[in-house]
C-alpha cells in the first residue's frame, strides 16, 4: 500500500522529529543543544546571511531525501567505497552482469576474502567489517544475483543452488579460487550450496547465521508474522515503513531501554520499495529449497574448513541452525556472539572479523 503524496510527506516530517526526540533522549546530547543554542543565536544576530545559507541547506537535504532517499545511500555507499580503497567493477558473463567491490590483489600466498550478503541488501552491507581487514588483503565484495548492482530478471531462479552455480562462472572469469568463502544469512545458505558443489573453490568457509538449512526451529520474526503482528509482503518483507520499524526489533539487536529512530526505518523502507517485486521472487525461490531441504544434500559434500558465527539474540534466524550445522559438520567451530541479533555486520563487526581473520589465518 502506497500512502497519499500529503500523508508520505506527513509521515516523513513525524520521523525526522522523531529522530531530533531520539537525539534529545541522551543527556549528553541535551547539554551539547543547550551550549550550541547561544552560538546560534549570536551566528543569527551578526552573520544572518550564513544561517540563511545554512538553513536553506538543511532544507534542501531534507527535501532531497524525502524526494530522492537512494541519493543519500549511494552517497553513503560512495564515501564507504573511497574511505576504504575499494574499486566497483563489472565482469559480464554470457547475458549476465555482476558487480562487485574489489580491494587488493590476489597472492598466491594468502587467500583471497569473498563475501556473500543476505537477502534485500548488498555488497555494501559489509563496509562496517572490512574496514578492520589489513590493507595488504585481497576482498571481493560480490552483488549476489538478483541484488544491488547485477543483473535482475524476473524469469531466472534464485534457489540458493542456481545462485551459486552462477556465480561459480563469475568465478572462472575473473580466474580466483581457492578462496576463503563468508556469507551471512542468504549468503550463508549460498555459500553452503556453493562450498558443496564446488568444494575445491573453496580454502575457508565462514557461515554467519547463514538461512535456508531445515531443521531448526521457526524463528521469532516468522512465528510473529504468522500471527500477523508483522504485515508483510508475498516475501516476507513489510509493506511500509511503520511495518519496517517494527521488523527492526527483529534484525538488530538494541540494548535494553534504547530504540531506532523511526526515519532509519522509513529511509530502509522507501530504498528497498522499488526492488519488492524481485525480492518476493528471490524469496518464493529460497522457500523451494528450504522446504525441498536441498541444502542438507550439501552440508556432507563440503570439505573446507568451516566456522560457524551466530548473534545469540537472533530473531530472524533462529540460533538452532548451529545445532544442524554442527550436526553435519562435526568439526565446524561454532562462536555464539553476546550482544548480537542477525546483523552480525552492525551489531558485533569487529569481533566477527576478529574471529574470521584468526579462522582463516591457522587453517
Amino acid at each position: 500500500m502506497v500512502a497519499s503524496p500529503p500523508a508520505a510527506m506527513l509521515e516523513y516530517l513525524v520521523c525526522c522529529f522523531d529522530l531530533i526526540l531520539h537525539f534529545l533522549r541522551k543527556p549528553a546530547n541535551r547539554w551539547g543543544a543547550f551550549i550550541a543554542l547561544p552560538i546560534v543565536v549570536v551566528i543569527a544576530l551578526l552573520l544572518p546571511t550564513l544561517l540563511y545559507a545554512l538553513l536553506s541547506q538543511a532544507v534542501l537535504l531534507l527535501l532531497m531525501a524525502y524526494l530522492r532517499p537512494m541519493w543519500i545511500v549511494e552517497f553513503m555507499h560512495w564515501t564507504n567505497l573511497r574511505k576504504n580503497d575499494y574499486t566497483v567493477k563489472y565482469q559480464t558473463v554470457g547475458d549476465f552482469t555482476f558487480c562487485y567491490a574489489e580491494k587488493g590483489v590476489s597472492s598466491p600466498n594468502q587467500a583471497s576474502i569473498v563475501f556473500f550478503h543476505g537477502l534485500s541488501a548488498t555488497k555494501d552491507m559489509w563496509f562496517p567489517m572490512v574496514t578492520a581487514i589489513p590493507a595488504d588483503r585481497h576482498v571481493i565484495l560480490l552483488d549476489m544475483p538478483g541484488h544491488g548492482d547485477s543483473t535482475q530478471r524476473s524469469d531466472d531462479s534464485y534457489s540458493f543452488v542456481d545462485q551459486a552455480s552462477r556465480i561459480a562462472q563469475f568465478f572462472i572469469a575473473v580466474g580466483l579460487k581457492p578462496f576463503h568463502l563468508v556469507g551471512i544469512s542468504m549468503g550463508g545458505g549460498v555459500a553452503v550450496a556453493y562450498a558443496g558443489l564446488f568444494p575445491k573453490d573453496v580454502a575457508v568457509l565462514s557461515l554467519l547465521c547463514p538461512a535456508g538449512l531445515p531443521g531448526h526451529e521457526a524463528s521469532e520474526y516468522l512465528r510473529d508474522v504468522g500471527r500477523g503482528l508483522i504485515k508483510v509482503d508475498r516475501g516476507k518483507l513489510p509493506i511500509n515503513a511503520t511495518e519496517q520499524h517494527k521488523a527492526f526489533a527483529y534484525v538488530f539487536h538494541a540494548q535494553k531501554g534504547t530504540t531506532v529512530a523511526r526515519l532509519y526505518s522509513w529511509f530502509a523502507f522507501e530504498v528497498l520499495r522499488p526492488r519488492q517485486v524481485m525480492h518476493c521472487k528471490v524469496t518464493k525461490d529460497l522457500e523451494e529449497d528450504v522446504n525441498s531441504k536441498v541444502l542438507l544434500d550439501y552440508l556432507p559434500r563440503i570439505r573446507s574448513p568451516t566456522q560457524v558465527l551466530w548473534g545469540k539474540h537472533d530473531r530472524l534466524v533462529h540460533i538452532s541452525g548451529a545445532d544442524v550445522l554442527k550436526s553435519a559438520l562435526p568439526d565446524c567451530e561454532v562462536h555464539v556472539l553476546p550482544k548480537c541479533g542477525h546483523t552480525i555486520t552492525y551489531d558485533r563487526p569487529f569481533r566477527a572479523v576478529k574471529l574470521i581473520l584468526e579462522f582463516g589465518n591457522k587453517k
